[in-house]
This record gives C-alpha cells, sequence and structure tokens, in this order.
C-alpha cells in the first residue's frame, strides 16, 4: 500500500487550500454501518480538512499518464 504524503499548497501556489468541502474543514465525516453511525477519515483530503485541486491535472488524473509535477499525482494540493 503507498504511504499518502501531502503536497502543501502553500508551498507551491503561497496560498493555503481552501476548507474541504466534502467534511467543512473537519477532517473527518460520518456514516451509517448497518443501524450505528461510524466516524472515518475524510476521503477527500485524506483527514486533512482542506483541498484544492490540482491545477495542473485534469479529473484527477496526472497529464500524460506520468507523475504530475505539482501535485505529486495525487490530483490535489493540501
Amino acid at each position: 500500500m503507498p504511504v499518502f504524503s501531502p503536497v502543501d499548497c502553500a508551498d507551491i501556489l503561497g496560498i493555503d487550500a481552501p476548507e474541504c468541502g466534502n467534511c467543512e474543514g473537519v477532517g473527518t465525516e460520518a456514516y451509517l454501518h448497518g443501524p450505528h453511525e461510524q466516524i472515518r477519515e475524510c476521503e477527500d483530503c485524506r483527514g486533512i480538512g482542506r483541498r484544492l485541486d490540482c491545477p495542473a491535472c485534469e479529473d484527477d488524473v496526472a497529464p500524460d499518464d506520468d507523475t504530475c509535477p505539482l501535485c505529486d499525482g495525487f490530483g490535489a494540493l493540501f
């Protein structure tokens, strides 16, 4: 399993990534597991609470099937 190493938006673009729209900046999301509500790490921001889609990638896919030099292939900056 690959290890996730987020790319810091402030280091790359000089701005902070906006709050994640999925978890509203909390970094976790609730889901139903049968009749019980469970909490898990947000899949969009990977628990960081911030996310900016990579401006160099389209549809979260690195250009030309190579690793995107801006986001390191993650499709987003955090």
